[in-house]
């Protein structure tokens, strides 16, 4: 082979060449190591600042959210793109805009989910916040669709739990929102967030007692927690109980000036509309309503608080502020029932009545599962309403129309039997049908004095007495005073119930009876 004029190539790779390469290498490592020593920190810092904003937001408070929100500012100038961090923001930002009406967390939340779902991020805080904000636009059924077809796919955490219980709530299917709270409350328990949810689920069904001891749940999680402190003390006045508890509610939150939301405020001013309402103050308790509504113009337990002073005031103007109460929360029964109460109580049957036909509207199409996974109407299993509607029929006269709805509520089975019974046994009472109303209330007012209703052992003293069977008369009349007294009568209540019985024995001529009666009573006034 010729190679005249060639150079051989292995010649011409020096030492300054190899040393090039060398170099070369060795920047190219380093700036490696260095990438990989950078990100290794971004991610630790990421999770840091993540992991504390997670902590603070736990407590739930608006200032612990303020704080998580801070940690993940900082975060994000290290990371724009963490995209779980940008969920968890949507989430925090929504609570403020939904829960605490702070204005605007609405904007924030829709720019951080907006960035999440760019990120594609796969947290449960990016779907729930997205089925969130569909129920604030009114798109119940969109929603309902949304988490339907990533409870299809296997998602599953308690926010995205929360969301189905909300969109349930906001669909009418209240039994159904009811286990789905119970069940994110569960799963979350140290987040008082569920709890407090679940407990202001319970509070609008009219629940006082369940909802009282959901709103202890969220205090387990964190004792400081302000919106659940307030929303028990609501509980507990709608309960007629524990009135000091909620007063110091209200001192404890009024002590947290700088933290105070708009809804905190408008809570505030409705507990105390609410308390002046036990005092029997009306018109203050219309101008604390008045102050809440500043705070939050549509807030409905606010409006809810006027809407009862008005009606103790017996204000013509209670009714439309009653429907006020209901354009803003139509699934809420405590609104149509304890309001349907209050305008009874004030002389207004007719707009009683009309809110019951309202609510018959709101939850008339519903159609609920039963535990046979057949499908029935929800009225069918609601006791209640018809327990309150036969009442009103009575009051008006109609008794007849009231009969068939004590019917309709003892065919519900419902927790409210006893009291069903207890009402269509008194109505039969009164009709002189004591064969029947013997039946039903032996039922819920036995012999043994076993039962719970005072009233029940009223109505079937009464039914003896007009039998002429007085001693058993006074026996049952005596379970009654006894109940009533253990329930927390007042001792002027108990009194004059005594004396309606004394009165009524004197005026049957057993006069010895009527002296031992009041002997064997005495000791319940003590």
């Amino acid at each position: 082979m010729n190679t005249e004029g060639q150079t051989d190539w292995k010649r011409r790779e020096g030492w300054k060449s190899a040393l090039a390469q060398v170099v070369a290498v060795a920047v190219l490592l380093a700036g490696a190591v260095t990438w990989f020593v950078h990100r290794g920190t971004v991610r630790k810092q990421t999770e840091e600042h993540l992991r504390a904003a997670r902590a603070a937001a736990s407590r739930g408070n608006p200032a612990d959210l303020a704080r998580a929100m801070a940690e993940l500012d900082t975060l994000f100038q290290v990371d724009d793109g963490a995209r779980d961090a940008q969920a968890l923001a949507a989430d925090l930002q929504t609570v403020l805009w939904l829960d605490h009406h702070q204005p605007g967390a609405d904007a924030k939340a829709r720019e951080h989910l907006s960035r999440a779902e760019q990120l594609d991020s796969r947290s449960g805080e990016r779907f729930a916040t997205r089925a969130l904000h569909l129920l604030a636009e009114g798109k119940t059924a969109e929603a309902e669709k949304f988490l339907g077809e990533l409870q299809a796919q296997g998602a599953s955490s308690p926010r995205l739990t929360l969301a189905m219980a909300l969109t349930l709530q906001a669909k009418g299917d209240l039994p159904a929102a009811r286990q789905a709270f119970a069940r994110a409350a569960e799963n979350a328990y140290r987040d008082p967030r569920f709890s407090s949810a679940y407990g202001l689920a319970l509070l609008d069904e009219g629940q006082h007692d369940q909802a009282v001891e959901a709103f202890e749940k969220a205090l387990q999680a964190n004792p400081d927690h302000l919106l659940a402190k307030l929303n028990m003390g609501l509980a507990q006045v709608y309960q007629g109980r524990k009135l000091e508890e909620a007063q110091r509610a209200l001192d404890a939150a009024s002590q947290k000036q700088a933290e105070l939301t708009p809804v905190l405020r408008s809570r505030m001013g409705t507990l105390k509309a609410e308390l002046a309402l036990t005092r029997g103050a009306a018109d203050q308790a219309l101008q604390d309503a008045d102050s809440a509504l500043k705070a939050v113009p549509d807030d409905v337990y606010a409006l809810f608080a006027r809407a009862r002073a008005l009606a103790t005031r017996k204000d013509t103007q209670a009714r439309a502020a009653f429907e006020a109460a209901l354009a803003r929360r139509r699934t809420a029964p405590l609104l149509y029932l304890d309001g349907a109460r209050s305008l009874q109580a004030s002389g207004d049957n007719a707009s009683a009545l009309a809110l019951l036909d309202a609510y018959e509207g709101a939850f008339g199409n519903i159609q609920v599962a039963t535990a046979d996974g057949k499908k029935v109407r929800l009225l069918e299993q609601d006791g209640r309403y018809w327990l309150a509607r036969g009442g009103l029929l009575e009051a008006a006269g109609r008794q007849d129309d009231a009969l068939g709805a004590y019917d309709k509520a003892i065919a519900a089975k419902g927790v409210g039997l006893a009291r069903a019974q207890y009402a269509k046994g008194a109505l039969l009472v009164v009709r002189k049908d004591y064969e029947n109303a013997k039946v039903l209330l032996a039922t819920v007012a036995p012999d043994t004095g076993a039962g719970t209703l005072p009233e029940a052992y009223s109505a079937m003293g009464d039914l003896l007495f007009a039998q002429s069977a007085y001693a058993a008369g006074c026996q049952h009349y005596y379970f009654g005073l006894v109940r009533a007294r253990a329930q927390g009568t007042p001792r002027e209540e108990l009194a004059a119930r005594i004396d309606t019985v004394k009165k009524g024995l004197e005026s049957a001529g057993q006069g010895a009876m009527a002296k031992a009666w009041v002997t064997e009573t005495n000791t319940l006034l003590q």
